[in-house]
């Protein structure tokens, strides 16, 4: 299973008998808030199909690490299996319960905002990780709730952010295809969150190897948030290239303030591709069509740079001054707001960032109100109107505004 949502469906049915959560057995406890380092805070969206991983996965992988005073490692967890949310605490290969609270809805922007303000004043540290565990679907949105049958889009994530005004040094989605523009700039116009580490791709069930990851800064608490990106950027490597069905396993830190800095430089390139739609449509199908995209779920979600070189791949654009420099500076927009990643070999012209491009069928039909609506980047960037005009006379199907 992937921590991918496929679109269009809001709940699906568990196949499989859930184990009751060990969570449940744990000790009541907690500790008195004191300054450290750094925290680790995982927004634990169980409360669905993936509540196996949470401790048949992820919560092995964070026991594996050592014990340390200068990082706190915290989970605040929803599950299918119970009517209560926990704060779960580990540190050094133990776990222990910090409070019992009542059920909570996960996909609400509300519940996301409590959780990090109660991060900031219980477990305050120098520098603040948040990682969010569910599915993902790029722009449209991550952390499904089947128990309160909701959603979590990118405008809830923004009032989530902006509501709790917690800097956040890094946010990490251990959740599929969120390495997207879409997410990126939604969270940069916050001002409160520095790095975002996600993938273009599909995520295994396994998501994070949190071992992997944090081992070092286990080692080294002085780690800056750089280096921490960057770490969990190695230990995504470590695990995940010697399996062999890890070839869309694909990782990448992101620098938020530079996607927010650049979007005028991508609104210039979008207005392009717009103005020259009756003349290049047929080559930004072919662009669309060789470059590379996420493998399923979001389809088609394209790699922003790989787009790119394969539009400027052709012969009558590449003679278009003008638009090749809007592409080329769209290109190293992108590529200067990455600050590492790893591709496996089967997707190596992946550059660490999408773009949702719309596909002209029943999914643009169904959801280009949401984008237009609901994703700030759309708007904010012109890339939406060229969806809606691409799509209109790609298919023939004009909806109205």
């Amino acid at each position: 299973m992937t921590r991918g949502r496929f679109l269009g469906f809001m709940s699906v049915a568990v196949a499989c008998v859930i184990i009751t959560s060990s969570i449940a057995q744990g000790k009541e406890g907690g500790k008195p808030p004191e300054e450290v380092s750094w925290t680790i805070a995982l927004y634990v969206a169980g409360d669905n199909d993936l509540e196996s991983y949470w401790e048949g996965a992820s919560l092995q992988m964070l026991l594996n690490l050592a014990s340390t005073a200068e990082v706190d490692f915290v989970a605040y967890v929803d599950l299918m299996s119970t009517n209560e949310t926990t704060i779960v605490e580990i540190d050094g290969g133990e776990w222990n319960i910090a409070e019992t609270l009542p059920e909570k809805n996960f996909a609400d922007d509300e519940t996301l905002q409590w959780m990090l303000t109660d991060v900031a004043v219980r477990y305050p540290a120098d520098h603040l990780a948040v990682i969010a565990w569910d599915h993902g679907s790029a722009w449209n949105g991550f952390c499904g709730d089947y128990t309160s049958d909701d959603w979590m889009y990118l405008d809830e994530l923004y009032d989530a952010i902006v509501g709790a005004g917690v800097h956040i040094d890094i946010i990490g989605f251990d959740a599929c295809s969120m390495a997207s523009i879409e997410t990126v700039y939604s969270v940069s116009t916050t001002g409160l969150v520095d790095i975002v580490v996600a993938s273009e791709e599909l995520v295994a069930g396994d998501g994070f190897p949190y071992d992997f990851m944090f081992a070092p800064l286990v080692e080294d608490p002085d780690r800056t948030p750089i280096q921490v990106a960057s770490d969990m950027i190695d230990g995504w490597e470590l695990y995940y290239s010697n399996i062999g069905w890890g070839w869309y396993a694909t990782l990448s830190a992101i620098d938020a303030s530079a996607i927010n800095e650049g979007v005028d430089v991508i609104k210039v390139w979008a207005e392009l591709m717009l103005d020259r739609l009756d003349v290049y449509r047929y080559d930004y199908r072919i662009a669309l069509r060789d470059c590379t995209w996420v493998s399923c779920i979001s389809h088609y979600q394209a790699d922003m740079v790989d787009l790119g070189r394969y539009l400027l791949l052709s012969p009558v654009i590449s003679e278009d001054s003008e638009f090749v420099d809007a592409t080329e500076r769209m290109m190293e927009c992108v590529t200067n707001a990455v600050i590492d990643m790893y591709n496996p070999d089967r997707k190596s012209d992946a550059c660490g960032l999408t773009i949702y491009w719309g596909y002209h069928n029943w999914e643009w039909r169904y959801y280009w109100m949401d984008y237009m609506n609901n994703v700030p980047f759309a708007s904010e960037s012109s890339w939406g109107e060229f969806l809606y005009y691409y799509n209109a006379v790609t298919c023939g199907w004009f909806p109205i505004k």
